[in-house]
């Protein structure tokens, strides 16, 4: 049996949805505090830049990461803020 719901906040529930992956939460918290380019977030990750670049995208549609072009580099910085006790989104 399958029950049907309709969430009030589905914006929200996105957006914790794409932190509740362990590498895109990665990239939120290693952003939090300085910017890093796709390729700094690749080698601290150990992933391939291509799969880092889909995670950037994918928080960025959702409003969770800044990116910035400085000459060919893309740098990324992260809007939320984790600490131990609250999550800020810094809009």
């Amino acid at each position: 049996m399958t029950t049907s719901t309709t969430l009030k906040n589905p914006q929200v529930y996105d957006k914790i949805r794409a932190m509740s992956n362990m590498m895109r939460f990665s990239v939120l918290e290693l952003t939090q505090h300085k910017d890093l380019s796709i390729t700094e977030l690749a080698s601290n990750l150990h992933l391939a830049y291509t799969k880092v670049a889909d995670y950037v995208k994918m928080l960025e549609d959702l409003e969770l990461v800044s990116k910035t072009k400085v000459g060919k580099e893309v740098r990324v910085r992260s809007r939320v803020i984790f600490s131990k006790s609250q999550v800020v989104f810094n809009y």
